[in-house]
């Protein structure tokens, strides 16, 4: 496979890793919606403290379920983001495994998983 067949298929990549998700977790009526991006726009890497080097592969934006409250006015969706360009420069041959990681990695923050820690400690 080519890395053409990549780039065509990427959107294809995170529909399937969405589809892998548990059906009780797809099945929430608040499930965030997901995005494909290219890339993290720079006022948000600005915004986060990224650190200069390191790749942003996706970030939830939203209220995490734990903090939710009833009648809280929302100003924008709870909104998953995958960013492509990361992903293929950091992958290591399995694409489909990484974009996976990545959006399961997300969906564990906004279930409550806030801290990175706490994500990777459920081996995400």
């Amino acid at each position: 496979m080519g890395a053409g067949r990549y780039s065509e298929s990427f959107e294809e990549l995170v529909e399937w890793a969405y589809g892998t998700l548990p059906q009780k977790v797809r099945e929430q009526p608040d499930f965030p919606g997901i995005q494909v991006a290219e890339e993290p726009p720079e006022d948000f890497l600005a915004e986060k403290k990224w650190p200069r080097g390191s790749e942003l592969l996706g970030c939830y934006s939203g209220v995490v379920r734990t903090r939710q409250q009833h009648g809280q006015l929302r100003v924008a969706p709870d909104l998953i983001f995958v960013f492509r360009g990361p992903i293929l420069r950091c992958s290591r041959g399995d694409l489909r495994s990484e974009v996976k990681r990545v959006v399961w990695h997300e969906v564990a923050h906004w279930l409550g998983y806030e801290t990175e820690e706490q994500v990777k400690e459920l081996g995400l």
